[in-house]
């Protein structure tokens, strides 16, 4: 395989354009990473501005968020209970408007 001038100036080209991207996407990281350090630091000077009486609500309010899923399992269980109450009731209500009354059982064997 020969090494010509030409086809080592052709990988110098292909090589610069690779190096330019590399350059340009390490300039936009570093530009990202300077936004995002400059958010970080004013959530840092909010989150010092606080005064102590609103860090102890904080607190009192993460206490009460522990117990927030009894909360909400308490609900969900009262809403399947009138949900199962409900199915029965509609099962019910097939029952007697489709066979009269009698179990479907009944119908079935007898009928």
């Amino acid at each position: 395989m020969a090494c010509t001038l030409e086809k080592v100036l052709g990988d110098a080209r292909t090589l610069l354009e690779r190096l330019k991207e590399h350059d340009t996407a390490a300039e936009g990281l570093i530009e990202q990473s300077g936004a995002l350090s400059q958010k970080v630091q004013g959530m840092r000077e909010v989150g010092n501005a606080l005064p102590d009486k609103y860090m102890e609500e904080s607190s009192e309010i993460q206490e009460l968020s522990k117990y927030k899923p009894h909360v909400l399992l308490t609900q969900e269980n009262t809403q399947i209970k009138e949900l199962q109450q409900e199915n029965r009731g509609k099962t019910q209500f097939i029952t007697v408007a489709v066979f009269g009354g009698a179990p479907v059982c009944a119908r079935i064997d007898h009928g």
